[in-house]
C-alpha cells in the first residue's frame, strides 16, 4: 500500500521551513557563549536526510518493514479514538496482550503488534507523532528523527563540554556517523531509545558530575531509563556497569592521597560490582528474557540456530559456547570485534549492507591508526585518565560484547549496535587527544630543560 500522498507534496516544505527556522534561531542565540552549537544545525539536517532516506529505503527497496507496520498501529489507534473512545482508553491503558486485538475492527484496521510489550510501548509514543503529523508517514519520520536528535544532541553537549579542544570530533562520532543518522532516525524502536539514551547520559552528567539542574537531571534519567527499559531493557546489561565504573572513577579522582586512592579503588569496584548485579536481579521482570541468566541460555541458543540453512547467506558465526562466565568470556574478543567492525565488504549481499561494510572499514582504520599513533603502551593509562573517558569505553565495549554474542545476523546487527558506535568512535578521538597533550607535555618540559642548561 502507498503511504505517499498530495498531503506530502503540501505539508513536508512546510514542516521542514518550521523545524529548520527554529533551529537556526536557537542556534543564533546560543553559539555565542557556546561554540558547539555551530554544528547543530548541520547535524540536524543529517538526521533529517537519515530519517527521511530510511522512509525511503523501506517503502520503495525493502517490501515494508518494522517502520511501516509502527505507522499502521498508530492509525488504528487513532481511529479507534473517533469509532469508540472508551476502547481507545481502555486498550492504550492496558498492557500488550491478545485481547487488545478485538476491539479494533475493520473501519480502524487490526494492529499487528498488540501482543509485543515492547513494539505495543512504541506504538503509544507513535500515535501522538502522527497524529502532529496529520497522519502523513513522511511527516512523522521528520518529527521522529527531529525529536531524536534533541537527545543524541544533548549527548553530544556532555562530551563537547568535557573535551571543548576537539568538538568536531565529538560532533563526528555523535551526529554525523551515517549508520547512526539513518537507523535510529526512523519511525523505529532505535530512534526513541537512542534519544532516551542521550538524555539518560546528559540527566547523570548534570546530576551527578557538572551539578548543574539537579532535580531537572534527575528527572531525565527517571523518564528516559522508563523508555529504554519499556523498549529495549538489554540496552541496561551495559550501560549499568558502565555507570558504576563512572561514578568510582569520578570519585576517586577527587582522592588527593596517592595511598588512599589506590586503597579506595578496588573496594569501591567490588562494591559497585555487588550493586550492579543486585539491580540486574531486581531488574528482573523489566529485563524478562535479558536477566542475565536467561540472556546467556538466548545467546546460546542463537548461535546453535543460526547453523540452519534458512539464515545462510546473512548470518555469521563465532561459534558455539556454553552460557556460562567462562564460555562467554573465551568468546569476547570475536563476539566484540564483530559487533563494531563486521559486516566486512567481503561478507555482504546488497546494497545496504555494503554501505554499512564501508563505515565499519573506517572504523577499523580509524582503530588502528589510533594505536599506531599512541604506539599502544599508553592506552589504557589514558582510558583510567579521565571519567568520562572510562564511561565511554566501557560502555561501547560492553555493549558491542553482548551485542556480538547474542546476535548471529548482519542485518539486525548493524541496527542493534548503533547505540555503542558513536561511543567507541568518541572515545578514539579522545585517545589520541590525550596523548596529543602528552607529547606536548613532553616537548615543553625539554624546551625547559634546554633552556635551563643554556
Amino acid at each position: 500500500m502507498n503511504v505517499y500522498s498530495l498531503l506530502d507534496i503540501l505539508f513536508v516544505p512546510v514542516y521542514l521551513f518550521i523545524i529548520l527556522f527554529a533551529a537556526r534561531i536557537y542556534q543564533a542565540k546560543r553559539i555565542i557563549d557556546h561554540p558547539e552549537y555551530r554544528y547543530l544545525f548541520p547535524g540536524l539536517i543529517a538526521k533529517i536526510v537519515g530519517g527521511v532516506g530510511l522512509a525511503l529505503v523501506y517503502t520503495l527497496y525493502y517490501p515494508g518493514g518494522d517502520t511501516l507496520q509502527y505507522y499502521w498501529d498508530s492509525l488504528a489507534f487513532q481511529k479507534l479514538i473517533f469509532v469508540d473512545f472508551k476502547s481507545f482508553w481502555h486498550v492504550f491503558t492496558k498492557k500488550a496482550e491478545i485481547s487488545n486485538f478485538y476491539y479494533f475492527n475493520d473501519e480502524t484496521g487490526y494492529p499487528a503488534y498488540c501482543r509485543d510489550p515492547k513494539a505495543w510501548f512504541v506504538v503509544k509514543i507513535s500515535l501522538f507523532i502522527v497524529g502532529f503529523s496529520m497522519q502523513s508517514y513522511l511527516i512523522t519520520t521528520i518529527l521522529c528523527s527531529t525529536l531524536s536528535f534533541i537527545g543524541i544532541w544533548k549527548m553530544y553537549r556532555v562530551f563537547a563540554q568535557e573535551f571543548p579542544e576537539i568538538q568536531k570530533q565529538m560532533a563526528i562520532s555523535f551526529l554525523f556517523v551515517p549508520s547512526v543518522f539513518f537507523w535510529g532516525s526512523g519511525l523505529l524502536k532505535d530512534t526513541f531509545t537512542l534519544a532516551a539514551l542521550g538524555f539518560f547520559v546528559s540527566g547523570v552528567y548534570n546530576t551527578f558530575i557538572s551539578n548543574k539542574s539537579v532535580i531537572k537531571g534527575a528527572f531525565t534519567m527517571i523518564l528516559s531509563g522508563f523508555v529504554i527499559v519499556s523498549i529495549k531493557p538489554y540496552i541496561l546489561v551495559g550501560l549499568v556497569p558502565s555507570l558504576i565504573l563512572w561514578m568510582i572513577f569520578k570519585f576517586i579522582q577527587k582522592i588527593e592521597i596517592p595511598t588512599l586512592r589506590s586503597i579506595s579503588f578496588p573496594l569501591l569496584l567490588l562494591a559497585g560490582i555487588v550493586f550492579g548485579y543486585a539491580f540486574l536481579q531486581i531488574m528482573g521482570d523489566s529485563l524478562q528474557e535479558y536477566k542475565l541468566d536467561s540472556f546467556l541460555d538466548k545467546a546460546a541458543v542463537n548461535q546453535k540456530d543460526l547453523k540452519s540453512d534458512y539464515h545462510k547467506g546473512n548470518s555469521f558465526d563465532i561459534g558455539e559456547f556454553d552460557p556460562s562466565v567462562q564460555g562467554i568470556s573465551s568468546k569476547f574478543f570475536i563476539a566484540t570485534f564483530s559487533a563494531i567492525y563486521r559486516p566486512m565488504i567481503f561478507e555482504v549481499n546488497n546494497v545496504v549492507m555494503f554501505l554499512a561494510s564501508i563505515e565499519n572499514l573506517l572504523i577499523l582504520i580509524l582503530t588502528f591508526r589510533v594505536l599506531w599513533y599512541i604506539r599502544f603502551f599508553r592506552f589504557f593509562k589514558y582510558i583510567k585518565s579521565h571519567h568520562l573517558l572510562m564511561f565511554s569505553f566501557s560502555f561501547a565495549i560492553l555493549f558491542a560484547f553482548f551485542i556480538g554474542l547474542s546476535t548471529s545476523n548482519f542485518g539486525a546487527l548493524v541496527r542493534y549496535k548503533i547505540p555503542c558506535i558513536p561511543f567507541y568512535i568518541a572515545s578514539l578521538y579522545i585517545i589520541r587527544h590525550l596523548h596529543e597533550k602528552y607529547l606536548e607535555e613532553q616537548n615543553a618540559m625539554k624546551v625547559q630543560l634546554y633552556e635551563g642548561g643554556v
